[in-house]
C-alpha cells in the first residue's frame, strides 16, 4: 500500500491465470504499447505494469512496450529489457536517497530551532 496526496493506493491483485491469459495473448505478436493492449483487453496501464511485475519474466516490459518473452532472444532484447529496468531501479534508489537527505537536513534544522 502507498500513499500519494494522502491517498491510499493499492496495487492491483493478479491472478496466475490473468498472467497466462496475457502471456497467451501477448503470444506472436512482438512489442505491443500499453495502448493496444488497453484497447484489445480493456486491461490499463497500471494493470498491465502489475500483470507484468507478476509474470516471472515471462513477460518482458521496456521503452517498446511488452512483449512474450519466449519470444525474444535472450542476449538481445530481453538483456535491453532487464537493462532498462535495472536503469531505472538505480534512478528511483537514488531518487530516494536524495529524499531521505532532505527530509533528514529539515528535522536537523527543525530540532535546532
Amino acid at each position: 500500500m502507498r500513499t500519494e496526496l494522502g491517498l491510499m493506493i493499492t496495487a492491483p491483485d493478479v491472478s496466475p491465470e490473468e498472467v497466462d491469459a496475457i502471456c497467451a495473448f501477448l503470444h506472436g505478436k512482438g512489442w505491443l504499447r500499453a495502448a493496444e493492449i488497453a484497447d484489445a483487453t480493456e486491461i490499463d496501464d497500471r494493470r498491465m505494469r502489475a500483470i507484468a511485475e507478476a509474470s516471472d519474466g515471462r513477460i518482458l516490459s521496456g521503452q517498446k512496450g511488452y512483449r512474450f518473452y519466449d519470444e525474444t532472444t535472450p542476449a538481445d532484447e530481453a538483456d535491453r529489457a532487464a537493462a532498462w529496468l535495472e536503469s531505472q531501479a538505480k534512478k528511483m534508489l537514488k531518487r530516494g536517497a536524495a529524499i531521505r537527505r532532505r527530509y533528514h537536513r529539515y528535522a536537523r534544522e527543525q530540532a535546532a530551532s
